[in-house]
């Protein structure tokens, strides 16, 4: 086995645990290929990851107000890597970094996205990790409820639950199909049932129970496909802090000792939502 020496200076440790009641026994091991930071410092906390080993919760903290761009300026002492996809608190939105200057000032880190968030935030707004799952295009429609003959009808019943909306061209699905008409009201007052009412009159028979489709014109048959939002999803709950400030070397997991139960001093600790402290059951922050 090769001996590794390495020459390096110490920093000032702020320390931000008050009061140590329970820690996990033996210790965790925390991955270190996802660690952005400089430093793993105490009252950082950990979640649940692979293999046995145990994550850093990501946040940060907007230092300058961001209203758009793809230039943002947290806070140091973070975790966020190129790569990462960072949120907004609620997790309503999200961006992913692109680069981070750490150099240019010593007092914030330049985030560069790859695109910039869909809405603002404010200075001291808290920034999450998150994975995002893109979702496929859907298509809008309903299912006719009972029969309709005659070709004159402008009313038609639909089973509730279905996705139609007021400007809506709805088209029939069945043999020789009704073509696109405009949909104009839709009355959601009964029991058991919708009644879409279109602009012009049906002119084609419709089945029980035929699909309804929405399309993409008047008198047309092409079906429209709407756009879903992405799926954000946030880190696994946190379950402990990290209890003594280490060094990080690129890449290097580290063994901490992790505490379940604990009071810390929030002004000296690093960021945290309010769902983490929700999330750290024995952990009380003054």
């Amino acid at each position: 086995m090769a001996l590794i020496i390495r020459r390096q200076s110490d920093n000032r440790v702020t320390k931000c645990i008050l009061h140590r009641i329970a820690d996990i026994p033996g210790g965790v091991t925390v991955s270190g290929t996802s660690l952005g930071g400089d430093a793993l410092l105490e009252g950082t906390p950990l979640c649940v990851g692979s293999n046995g080993m145990y994550n850093v919760v990501k946040t940060g903290r907007v230092v300058t107000a961001y209203d758009s761009g793809t230039t943002l300026y947290i806070a140091k002492g973070h975790h966020f890597k190129v790569g990462d996809k960072i949120a907004n608190e609620g997790a309503t939105m999200y961006a992913t970094i692109n680069a981070i200057n750490k150099t240019t000032n010593p007092d914030k880190d330049v985030i560069t996205l790859a695109s910039g968030f869909s809405g603002a935030l404010a200075q001291n707004a808290l920034l999450i990790l998150v994975t995002v799952t893109d979702n496929n295009p859907v298509n809008h429609g309903a299912v006719v409820q009972g029969a309709i003959s005659a070709v004159d009808v402008t009313s038609i019943k639909v089973d509730k639950g279905h996705t139609l909306a007021v400007g809506d061209y709805i088209a029939g699905t069945d043999t020789d199909p009704m073509t696109g008409k405009l949909i104009t009201n839709i009355n959601r007052g009964n029991d058991g049932y919708d009644i879409i009412t279109i602009g012009t009159v049906n002119a084609k028979a419709l089945a029980d129970k035929e699909p309804l489709v929405v399309v993409t014109a008047l008198n047309g048959t092409t079906p429209k496909t709407f756009a879903v939002p992405a799926t954000i999803t946030k880190q696994p709950n946190a379950i402990a802090v990290v209890g003594s400030s280490l060094d990080v070397m690129a890449n290097d997991n580290l063994f901490v000792d992790a505490w379940l139960s604990c009071v810390i001093k929030e002004a000296n600790a690093p960021v945290v939502t309010d769902a983490i402290k929700t999330a750290l059951k024995g952990v009380i922050y003054i």
